[in-house]
């Protein structure tokens, strides 16, 4: 049986959840079930951003929707890259809260809770911290999360904060704060600017600790790779802050 965590009246019927899909074909059906098993109530619409995939993402999400009248599909023209399929979405997303997350959440949808506590209770932006001392990683590969500590070490001294996990791409936004992003980066760096923007822009940006579950076998291959999206991060790193400066 389901369990119904939808808690907070504010969120009724004002999410819209954004997931940038590639090659996702074997974990839509169990997400989009996991979303609307738990926040149903929350649920505006579920926007999944097919970003140009070579399996049968776009045609299992179409079937989906005639079962869940909130799921839309939005299918992307080349050339693909999460930062496009976010700026798409985030652009087509009407709620009045926000949430992007990644197509390979399934296991962790139940803490996504969280989240939505901190937004009842001000924040104006909420991310999902795996790097929390209550975080629990499972098979978080070790060059990953030496680049990311590494990463977030240098932009906490640059920019005189403490946060630990900023470009996680799991984060609730208030409608007015999304609409004000800015995406420049065309690949996964565009995790960083979700994070870092909302920040610099005087936005109350919470952290709260969420698991992060590799994917299992048959949750298909992640297209991330560090050494050519790694460089990325830091660009956009001291771009923003040089910007911040000057």
């Amino acid at each position: 049986a389901t369990v119904d965590l939808c808690e907070h009246q504010i969120f009724f019927g004002s999410v819209s959840f954004v997931i940038p899909c590639h090659n996702e074909e074997m974990n839509v059906a169990p997400l989009i079930k996991g979303i609307t098993d738990f926040y149903d109530k929350y649920v505006f619409e579920i926007l999944i951003v097919d970003d140009n995939s070579t399996d049968r993402t776009a045609e299992v999400t179409e079937k989906l929707a005639e079962k869940y009248k909130c799921v839309h599909l939005i299918k992307r023209s080349p050339p693909n890259g999460v930062g496009r399929a976010l700026r798409e979405g985030l652009k087509a997303a009407k709620g009045e809260y926000i949430l992007i997350m990644d197509s390979d959440f399934q296991h962790i949808i139940p803490e996504i809770r969280d989240l939505f506590d901190a937004v009842a209770d001000g924040a104006d932006v909420v991310v999902g911290s795996r790097f929390s001392r209550e975080s629990v990683l499972v098979n978080y590969a070790f060059t990953k999360i030496l680049a990311n500590r590494a990463f977030h070490v240098i932009a906490n001294i640059l920019l005189g904060r403490h946060f630990r996990d900023i470009s996680n791409n799991l984060k609730i936004f208030r409608h007015d704060v999304a609409k004000r992003l800015v995406i420049e980066t065309d690949d996964f760096a565009a995790n960083v600017e979700t994070g870092l923007k909302p920040i610099l822009l005087g936005y109350r940006v919470v952290e709260v600790p969420i698991s992060w579950v590799n994917r299992s076998i048959d949750m298909g291959l992640s297209t991330f790779q560090i050494f050519k999206t790694g460089p990325n991060y830091w660009k956009i790193l001291f771009r923003l802050v040089w910007r911040h400066i000057t």
